[in-house]
């Protein structure tokens, strides 16, 4: 039988350790976040990522940068060692940025986004790659594409030696996806 956790802020904590210590221990992780809790899950795997001091790619296919910065900031996150592709704001911020950002002309384009985060990484070298998320994809391809790019992406992640963190919505992808999906990933985690 397992272990019921009644406080929230317990629970919480112990969701995040066991996040922080299933991307530390696998290369490759799947993370279903609840629909309803987010905005405050994506917070704390950035918070998570950050942590390990090592610098983070974060690609965002459904949030401009700016928001993404703001709100991690307000979580007390170190933004100083995260880089972006931005995939909402469509325009060339990259200089405006330091070179920290790279704007995508859409989530939809996927060969684009490819290109994109293997010279991110290539030029950063991240330690850490966020992909948030795999279920915005889902509205604009078939899951069997979106399989396809995520293997692609996964391949990119390992040849470049960045951890990769691939945020899903619970309730939104399909379990074929997710089954589909568990064959790239090291493991897979669910937070409440």
């Amino acid at each position: 039988m397992g272990l019921i956790i009644k406080n929230a802020e317990t629970k919480d904590r112990i969701e995040k350790e066991d996040t922080k210590r299933a991307i530390k221990d696998n290369e490759i992780i799947l993370v279903l976040v609840p629909n309803e809790r987010y905005s405050e899950k994506i917070n704390d795997i950035a918070g998570i990522a950050a942590s390990f001091g090592e610098k983070v790619c974060y690609v965002s296919t459904n949030k401009p940068y700016t928001t993404l910065m703001k709100n991690f900031e307000k979580d007390k996150t170190d933004t100083s060692k995260f880089c972006f592709i931005d995939c909402v704001t469509k325009s060339a911020a990259g200089s405006a940025a330091g070179g920290k950002v790279v704007c995508v002309s859409s989530p939809k384009a996927l060969t684009e986004m490819n290109i994109a985060m293997k010279k991110l990484l290539e030029a950063n070298k991240p330690g850490i790659t966020v992909f948030d998320s795999l279920s915005t994809l889902l509205i604009y391809e078939e899951s069997s594409v979106v399989t396809r790019f995520v293997h692609s992406i996964i391949s990119v992640f390992r040849s470049l030696g960045s951890k990769g963190v691939l945020i899903a919505l619970k309730d939104e992808v399909k379990n074929e996806l997710v089954k589909d999906l568990s064959m790239f990933v090291d493991k897979v985690v669910e937070m409440g």
